[in-house]
């Protein structure tokens, strides 16, 4: 009887510990997927996007901004109210990831090529860029409006 309870309660830590693990593990491989992959996903897709149209650059970096004005806007809403209810001071507390700066400078980047070389230059870096061989230096010109 004795032996028998001891081994229920082995097996009833035994069990708690597998489910403590698997909590672990997934609020583990939640933030991981938050703070590290979705982000670089973005920049993938961000960095396809300008190789594939290299003046969509320009529009992500407006659409960036106007988005960025917003939430600013919206957090200073909020920190008013919440600041009148609580009786304290609002601190900036948000730091910028670095995945987020990565982001932003990909963005710059793209939309400085844009404007420095022109519609003719970024047809002629955008056709370099979809081909996986390197730069073809013997394109042909094009003449534009």
């Amino acid at each position: 009887s004795q032996k028998r309870d001891e081994a229920v309660k082995s097996l009833i830590l035994t069990g708690f510990l597998c489910v403590l693990l698997c909590v672990a593990t997934m609020a583990f491989t939640s933030d991981a997927n938050r703070l590290v992959l979705y982000p670089l996903e973005d920049m993938i897709r961000k960095v396809e996007a300008i190789r594939a149209a290299p003046l969509k650059a320009v529009r992500m970096a407006d659409t960036e901004h106007q988005a960025e004005e917003r939430q600013r806007e919206r957090l200073q809403e909020t920190g008013i109210i919440k600041s009148f209810f609580r009786c304290e001071v609002s601190k900036p507390k948000s730091q910028m990831m670095e995945t987020r700066v990565l982001e932003k400078t990909i963005i710059k980047l793209g939309s400085l090529l844009a404007l420095g070389f022109g519609q003719a230059g970024v047809n002629i870096i955008g056709q370099n860029m979809a081909s996986d061989h390197g730069v073809d230096v013997m394109l042909a010109g094009q003449q534009v409006e």
